[in-house]
């Protein structure tokens, strides 16, 4: 019962994104320049999809 249990929740879970927050209201946001120097990204980018 209990591996059945979990077995929906982990089915039924939400995928979670990690990020640190402040992003516009469009879902994005600028690299800081601590990004940048590790090649996490060049510019402008977003964190969730576009509908």
């Amino acid at each position: 019962m209990l591996f059945i249990a979990l077995a929906v929740l982990v089915g039924t879970s939400s995928a979670a994104y990690a990020h640190s927050g402040r992003t516009d209201k469009n879902g994005g946001h600028k690299c800081s320049a601590k990004s940048k120097q590790k090649g996490l990204c060049t510019g402008y980018h977003y964190h969730k999809k576009k509908k």
